[in-house]
């Protein structure tokens, strides 16, 4: 008779040293905050274990700079916020995250379990103290308080699978100030690595795509936001496209997917998107929407007459969004793009001819203004001359995101970063240090306005200090020229709040 004795190695650690090994073996090396009383074990722990620091001037800021860090590696980004107000101001860089579906955790500090307003009916407990997970449920993944140090590992690995898993998005852990120094037990699964397997089910309507694919005179494909999401290969997407003769539009978020010479590839539709895009989908007879739902900034909001003539076919992950949809489509498909893909790449007929070839040709207008330098013309030359690995940073104010996004020259070795879906005044300084620490690019450039350079302008401090190579093009619209358009349409010119002497800029 034997006996065996298993050993299981068992040894302690730090929480917070718990925590940043963990995210170091899921990839995040890097990370942005702003430093706190409730977040100091957190950073010290992530400069013990290598993970990179960006501490900027304002949490709006570091929150930002994590999603569009997040957007150039396409991984996981990371930002870290102290209690109360840190938390709060970091928001606007968490809905960028949530509605661009963009996995990024955020981990704020909070004060001791005692000292906390969880299930309270109080305004206030601790010192700058407040609920933040109840605060920012509705545009988070996943969010939990956690008081307890047996619970940080399991929440942990759950919010990083959370976060990348289906469509992704963003997930907050609220870790209290007491359980970040305490000493925790661990073993060998403790600290590991999250794999995300595909979302992939039995569907039906994919013999029927195909069939409508093959049978189409007319056939478009709209790439989506889910297409960069679900890791598809996107030189072997272009070379079935350009095989087949088949044509497809692009939006904000997928603007840098493909090369502007590509000649399936016809541009960005949308309201401040390409005549001859837009005229294309008009014009198909079947449009395949591959992760893209075709929200208002794409149809503008006669939506129910969108494409009339066309029959539309939608493949999603987001069954939630299935069901939520303002066009009319004719097959809906829960499914990740990837696997859509890879069951239709090897059945569609080729074409002899692109039905669409001509449309490309109505994509670049050029009005003459005199006296004024047009930001179109500038940002197309600007692009093509520019041939190094390089990042476009387009902030979300109006005139430099519909100049940026209609001029761009896109090569093989550009990308294109920009809080699309919040389209916020302001992002653009933040996400060119995200896009910096990446480490990815050669040369930045940041499109923005003299009225969102006002909003973060403290994210200078932190480009110099960095010593961050980037172009800054300044658009000098004399102030908030986007809102001037529309108080001039429907106000009768009344520039309240938008002109001098009601508000005043810099002459930069």
């Amino acid at each position: 008779m034997y006996t065996y004795i298993y050993l299981l190695q068992i040894t302690s650690m730090k929480v917070t040293d718990l925590i940043a090994k963990t995210l170091r073996k899921n990839k995040i090396d890097h990370a942005f905050g702003l430093q706190g009383g409730a977040v100091v074990h957190i950073f010290d722990s992530f400069i013990k274990n290598k993970i990179k620091v960006t501490f900027t001037h304002h949490e709006e800021s570091a929150a930002l700079a994590a999603v569009s860090h997040a957007k150039a590696k396409n991984e996981l980004g990371c930002a870290i916020v102290t209690t109360g107000p840190g938390t709060t101001n970091a928001i606007t860089g968490l809905l960028a995250s949530w509605q661009d579906s963009i996995p990024v955790i955020f981990i704020s500090g909070q004060a001791r379990s005692n000292h906390t307003s969880y299930n309270k009916k109080v305004r206030q407990v601790g010192t700058q103290e407040v609920n933040i997970c109840d605060i920012v449920k509705p545009i988070t993944k996943y969010t939990k308080f956690i008081n307890d140090k047996k619970i940080v590992a399991t929440e942990l690995h759950k919010a990083i699978k959370i976060a990348k898993s289906g469509r992704p998005g963003p997930v907050w852990l609220d870790l209290a100030l007491e359980v970040q120094w305490q000493d925790i037990q661990i073993n060998k699964d403790t600290i590991k690595h999250i794999n995300i397997k595909k979302f992939n089910k039995p569907v039906k309507n994919i013999n029927q795509t195909i069939k409508e694919i093959n049978n189409s005179k007319k056939p478009i494909f709209i790439i989506g936001a889910g297409v960069t999401s679900s890791g598809i290969k996107v030189n072997e997407l272009g070379k079935f496209f350009s095989k087949n003769k088949i044509p497809f539009v692009l939006t904000w978020n997928t603007i840098s997917m493909f090369e502007t010479s590509l000649n399936e590839n016809l541009g960005i539709i949308g309201m401040s998107g390409l005549r001859g895009a837009n005229k294309a989908i008009f014009e198909s007879d079947l449009i395949i929407s591959l992760g893209n739902h075709l929200p208002i900034p794409q149809t503008t909001t006669l939506y129910d007459n969108y494409a009339p003539n066309s029959k539309k076919i939608i493949i999603n992950i987001d069954n939630d969004q299935l069901k939520n949809l303002n066009v009319k489509y004719d097959l809906k498909i829960n499914l990740d793009a990837s696997i859509f893909f890879d069951k239709i790449k090897k059945k569609i007929k080729r074409r002899k001819n692109n039905w669409s070839a001509d449309f490309k040709k109505l994509n670049w207008y050029e009005p003459k203004i005199d006296n004024y330098i047009n930001p179109n013309r500038f940002i197309k030359k600007l692009s093509e001359e520019i041939n190094e690995r390089t990042a476009y940073i387009i902030d979300g104010g109006g005139t430099a995101l519909y100049a940026g996004f209609q001029s761009l020259n896109i090569k093989d070795n550009t990308d294109v970063i920009c809080s699309s879906s919040i389209s916020s005044m302001g992002t653009g300084l933040a996400e060119t240090i995200g896009a910096d620490a990446s480490e990815k690019y050669k040369k930045l450039v940041c499109i923005i306005g003299d009225g969102s350079l006002l909003m973060n302008s403290q994210d200078l401090q932190t480009i110099s200090q960095k010593k961050i190579n980037v172009v800054i093009v300044l658009i000098n619209n004399q102030g908030y020229l986007a809102i001037r358009h529309t108080q001039k349409e429907f106000l009768n010119k009344k520039y309240l709040g938008t002109k001098s002497p009601d508000i005043t800029f810099p002459k930069f």
